[in-house]
């Protein structure tokens, strides 16, 4: 039996099926009549995947374009409940530091090798091992302790302390298996992608070339889809080809064109043309985590200081920043959580203002009352400036467009933020070890965990988390520890209020906007379906030969 005790649900607070809306009509489309074997389907993307390997990647379009390849001990519904999937059944003990999971006996990795107990061991031990330097997966494993194997299809996977968001963390991608044959055989390929990507998902990845696309090719006798899968088998698609086409005209107009089927990503001067095609339907998905966020540094100067973070904070006009760039389509945030995250605080709604001049009053108060020639404030003769490195590859131009917007307003109280293009080598280093002054990012997580992943001091990225602002503040890290640990709905609630408007009074982050994922999708495809992560479910999808 799965335990249906609050702790399972921890990640379902505030979560409603209403995440995954058509935008321009009231259903995802469909290819007419019934589900239909065979042929290729074509998704264009905007953004490249930092690497191949999800325990070691951190950015969502890893999870996205991997998610037919690896499969999750549990699946997530809309409503934020679990299902079975690799896993026939979990119970979590009453202290919440023990996960015993009854795997199904009849999955294999794709190369042939069975999935087993041993097999979760060692994928959980590699995620956390320093070697593996992961960006993400080892954040979600959270206080792991390690896994103790009871039998060939039965496990324990204990914790130092509760974990209250672990079976959501274990839905997602980067948590999925390795086949044990390829990390013993292939440990400095896994990342490569094509065939050194080997699991137990519907899809192989048979081919990669870098910067252009990924070929994923039906796995034959794949029988353990989800309990939420619409059927089980094989996948309806022969074969799945994602192009990456970082320009947002040309995948628009290859999806209104039909050189390709799905074009993600759509810019939002674009939506008007794709809600007018005739053979084209616009799906918006809303993801919970974090908007597109500026975290500026506070282990270092200026943003160590309380008054030079609430300057930029009032400076920035983020009413006109995601107007201009995204022409009403989509909204400004207010906190560091997107609507649609379990715990979304709306009294942060108008909760601080766009205000230059409170501005101009905080950069004097902190003592940057000089001018130099430039117009850039300055303190004891050094100007106020600061880095903010990007990897080029990764940015979306939106993105990139809002990050130029926030270079603007800064500018207009005298602050200089330098926008610094890294390769994706070069900025995980800095990263990793804080040499940097802002950081711009958005961050998919859909459980209660989101927070802790943000700004618990133990959440940097050299440990796997996502503090971009390496914040260090006790009461965070009390009232996050606090959530992690108690199965009470009510106070978690409570908590991740006070932790929100904390982070918005500290002024430890800068949300801008909320980003749907839009998705213009040819009539010919059916049965496509986003998930809780707004990730595409391609193992129930089909393409009709019209």
């Amino acid at each position: 039996m799965h335990d249906r005790r609050s702790v399972l649900r921890l990640a379902a607070l505030g979560m409603s099926a209403a995440m995954v809306s058509a935008c321009s009509r009231p259903a995802p489309p469909a290819a007419g009549g019934p589900p239909r074997g065979g042929g290729t389907l074509t998704y264009a993307t905007g953004v490249e995947s930092e690497g191949w390997d999800p325990h070691v990647a951190s950015t969502d379009v890893t999870g996205l374009l991997l998610r037919g390849v690896f499969d999750s001990l549990v699946v997530q519904r809309q409503d934020g409940t679990f299902a079975p999937w690799l896993a026939r059944s979990w119970q979590v003990s009453p202290d919440g530091l023990r996960y015993s999971f009854e795997l199904r006996d009849d999955v294999t990795f794709s190369d042939g090798t069975p999935f087993d107990a041993e097999a979760v061991r060692l994928n959980f031990d590699r995620i956390v091992a320093p070697e593996t330097a992961s960006r993400r997966a080892a954040g979600l494993l959270g206080p792991y302790a390690g896994t103790e194997v009871l039998g060939p299809h039965s496990l324990v996977v204990h914790f130092e302390r509760p974990h209250s968001s672990f079976l959501s963390a274990a839905s997602t991608t980067f948590l999925g298996f390795h086949s044990p044959r390829t990390v013993h055989e292939h440990p400095d390929d896994l990342a490569s992608g094509g065939p050194f990507t080997v699991s137990t998902g519907p899809f192989v990845f048979s081919a990669v070339q870098a910067g252009r696309r990924a070929t994923f090719r039906r796995r034959e006798d794949y029988w353990w889809g989800p309990e939420t899968a619409a059927h089980q088998g094989p996948a309806y698609l022969d074969q799945l080809v994602v192009e990456i086409v970082t320009e947002d005209s040309s995948r628009t107009g290859a999806v209104l064109s039909g050189q390709v089927d799905v074009a993600d990503q759509i810019p939002a001067e674009r939506l008007p043309a794709v809600r007018a095609h005739q053979t084209v339907d616009l799906v918006r998905s809303v993801s919970p985590g974090s908007p597109y966020t500026f975290f500026p540094n506070t282990e270092h100067p200026p943003f160590d200081e309380l008054e030079v973070r609430r300057a930029v904070q009032a400076a920035i006009d983020v009413d006109a920043v995601t107007r201009g760039v995204f022409l009403g389509e989509y909204e400004r945030a207010w906190s560091p959580l997107t609507p649609a995250t379990p715990g979304y605080d709306p009294s942060l709604e108008s909760s601080w203002p766009h205000d230059p001049v409170l501005a101009g009053k905080l950069l004097d108060r902190a003592g940057f009352t000089g001018r130099d020639a430039q117009g850039y404030r300055t303190r004891g003769g050094k100007r106020l400036s600061v880095e903010m490195p990007y990897v080029q590859s990764f940015v979306s131009a939106k993105n990139q467009t809002v990050n130029i917007g926030v270079q603007d307003e800064l500018r207009r109280v005298g602050v200089e933020l330098v926008l610094v293009p890294l390769d994706s080598a070069a900025s995980m280093r800095r990263t990793r070890t804080g040499e940097y002054g802002m950081f711009a990012f958005s961050w998919g997580g859909g459980d209660s965990g989101a927070l802790r992943n943000l700004f618990h001091s133990a959440k940097q990225f050299a440990d796997g988390g996502a503090n971009g602002g390496r914040v260090h503040d006790p009461v965070l890290d009390r009232w996050l520890d606090e959530i992690d640990a108690t199965t009470d709905l009510g106070r978690i609630a409570e908590l991740q209020r006070l932790v929100q408007r904390r982070v918005v009074e500290q002024a430890y982050a800068v949300p801008i906007y909320v980003s749907p994922r839009d998705s213009a999708v040819s009539r010919r495809v059916g049965g496509l379906t986003f998930d809780v992560h707004s990730w595409p479910n391609f193992y129930d999808t089909w393409v009709s030969d019209d």
